[in-house]
């Protein structure tokens, strides 16, 4: 039996399910001078099947053996890493990647997993030092998924992780701060299994990349032209490769989060921290410049390395036809790193699949996709087979968010007297990249900001076709705020949300570790959302915020119903009986102890069920579109139990 130095793992990655198999994968970094493993002798996962008993199985202490498992997967060595220079990464580490293909059954099935091996004594990885085999869930052939999402899983480098740990807390180790709802998130899942756990961003936060001391000359240079200039050394690339590879081991190998991985699957979509503050959102001069453009480089490939578990360049190939991800599509040529667009379409269920769209690869100032990448999105959609009721699109940045015109417009000025007197008095208002406003970076992300309005509207309209042509009820997922809250679509004349095909929510999830906005800009952000915004009327359509929050979270009546400022991850569930999908929004009640409970706040989008005769869908975005829709009114009503087990549409 091998003997196994285990750094980061193991972690479990959901594909998809194609012809009636399951179709997933495992990862384990292990360090080559204390693994006696090697490509030609790799490491094996033992798997053993049984029918699911309710409950999530508490991770076993005794190993699935070649004697007693129902199927292996060899290893496959998809890169080495290997650290030179100073710091705590000296000698190589190889990722070694499972296959896990599992046909459905009729009924839900418990996968019992371990590596065939025994941890050296240097392993620290608590999914390693714990247990030696863990459960995850494979759903039955009709069964839908039942999943988590979140996003913001890390610190911003202002943030303290220790005044996220609880008052009382004795321990203030760097991951107090992170537990709390990844241990709200197991809880819930050993009462009612999770068949996937859905990452909208910033699975990692790379920003602290600026404290390496190979860095520390081109950050300071104060002159942004100047730094600009700075040529990439080999010092400097070899910092890129040990920090990102240091902050994923550490990260994806410690605390709860890495006790969910190895249980749930993982099915992520990144967002900018992943890579750096902001990528994608600077002008060309900054996202060419040779540093800078290699942090997103660096940031890609160990971004696919952790999180999709892929070696694109080197290994697993650009062509989406014979991808050993088989829900992976690839669209057009990244706008400044190797990788091109990579997004996902994956099963959840005979009822439900779920598109993470990869808004980072092509994003530049007025771009977030191109066409020719919502094209083949598209036409994977129109693909999906019959009878599929619902489609999650995830989008890292919310599509529905209160919009901030008027602060975009006045930071975007170099004249702006605050600006000017934030560079004297406050360097900290302004970004360490370009000298642009601090805030610029994040208002110029979303989808609403001025360069990417008329690609948000067009993106609308599509997708309402879409959902016409294909009798879908598209809903909209995303993180990146630090808040959370629920947009709406909808029709322009009032309808009930079954029969409208332009009824989307916009559900946002933010963050499950980061800290939300202070209290005052919360409450600004609620102001903003009273508001019915016009910018698709021309289409009719109308968007708003839903009003959620009708109560704080003590219980208790608020006036700040839109966006609650709070760390929160969300549970979604398909109801069998009616075809509703519910994303229920569960909100930490206490800062730093979200372990001991959070607050459901729930919301349903219906299926769909309007019949519309196919002569008449070149009308959707016409005025005649309400004279075929007919009057039908829907209620507009939401529940706030702690238990999530009442709730109705928002409309």
């Amino acid at each position: 039996m091998p003997t196994l130095n285990v750094k980061c793992g193991p972690m479990l990655k959901y594909d998809t399910v194609a012809n009636g198999i399951y179709h997933a994968f495992a990862l384990v970094v292990t360090k080559d001078e204390e693994s006696n493993v090697s490509p030609e002798a790799p490491p094996t996962l033992q798997l053993r099947t049984a029918p699911s008993k309710g409950p999530a199985i508490q991770d076993a202490p005794s190993a699935i053996l070649a004697d007693n498992a129902h199927a292996t997967s060899k290893g496959q060595r998809i890169y080495q890493y290997k650290g030179v220079g100073p710091g705590n990464q000296e000698g190589s580490y190889s990722f070694w990647r499972f296959k896990i293909e599992i046909p459905l059954a009729e009924v839900e099935q418990a996968v019992t997993y371990s590596v065939d091996g025994s941890p050296h004594a240097e392993s620290d990885v608590p999914a390693v030092t714990e247990t030696n085999s863990h459960t995850f869930y494979v759903p039955g052939k009709f069964q839908n998924f039942r999943w988590a999402a979140h996003s913001c899983n890390g610190f911003s480098s202002g943030c303290d992780p220790s005044d996220w740990a609880p008052p009382d807390a004795k321990d203030e180790a760097p991951f107090n701060g992170a537990n709390p709802l990844w241990d709200d998130v197991l809880a819930h899942h050993q009462k009612n299994v999770f068949h996937t756990v859905v990452g909208g961003g910033d699975q990692l936060y790379a920003d602290k990349l600026m404290n390496e001391p190979e860095l520390k000359t081109w950050h300071e240079e104060s002159d942004p032209k100047k730094r600009m200039n700075i040529p990439l050394t080999d010092e400097i690339r070899t910092c890129l490769e040990r920090f990102y590879f240091t902050a994923y081991c550490n990260w994806f190998g410690g605390g709860t989060f890495s006790k969910v991985i190895a249980q749930i699957p993982m099915l992520n979509m990144l967002d900018d921290h992943d890579l750096i503050d902001g990528f994608g959102t600077y002008p060309d001069d900054l996202m060419q410049a040779e540093v800078f453009n290699t942090i997103g480089r660096i940031g890609f490939k160990y971004y696919y390395l952790f999180q999709q578990f892929l070696n694109p360049l080197d290994l697993d190939g650009l062509d989406d036809k014979n991808h050993i991800n088989k829900s992976v599509i690839i669209g057009a040529p990244a706008a400044y790193v190797q990788i091109p667009h990579h997004s996902i379409l994956s099963y959840l269920g005979p009822k439900q699949y779920i598109l993470l769209v990869d808004c980072r690869a092509e994003r530049k100032v007025a771009q977030v996709c191109s066409e020719q990448s919502y094209k083949k999105l598209f036409d994977a959609v129109r693909a999906l087979p019959p009878g599929v009721e619902h489609l999650t699109i995830l989008l890292g940045v919310p599509l529905a968010y209160p919009r901030m015109v008027f602060l975009e417009r006045t930071l975007s000025s170099s004249l702006n007297p605050l600006v000017l007197l934030a560079k004297g008095i406050s360097p900290g208002f302004t970004n360490k990249f370009n000298g642009q406003v601090e805030l610029l970076d994040d208002l110029g992300d979303h989808w609403t900001a001025a360069p990417h309005k008329r690609e948000r509207n067009w993106l609308v309209e599509r997708v309402q076709e879409l959902a016409l042509e294909k009798h879908l009820r598209t809903s909209y997922l995303s993180g990146d705020v630090h808040a959370c809250g629920v947009g709406v679509f909808h029709g322009y004349h009032a309808h009930d949300p079954a029969l409208d095909p332009k009824y989307a929510l916009a559900v946002i999830t933010s963050a499950i570790v980061n800290a939300p906005p202070p209290p005052p800009v919360i409450s600004m952000l609620n102001k903003l959302s009273r508001k019915t915004h016009r910018s698709l009327f021309y289409c009719g359509t109308k968007e708003t915020m839903v009003p959620l929050f009708e109560e704080d979270l003590a219980g208790k009546k608020q006036n700040d119903k839109y966006i609650l400022g709070a760390r929160n991850w969300c549970a979604v569930d398909y109801f069998e009986d009616s075809g509703d999908l519910q994303f229920d929004l569960r909100v930490e009640k206490e800062k730093g102890r979200g372990a001991e409970g959070t607050k459901s706040y729930p919301v349903r989008t219906p299926k769909p069920k309007w019949n519309i005769a196919k002569e008449h869908h070149h009308l959707l975005h016409t005025k005649k579109w309400g004279e075929i829709m007919g009057g039908k009114k829907g209620a507009h009503q939401k529940d706030h139990s702690d238990d999530g087990s009442q709730s109705s549409h928002a409309s």
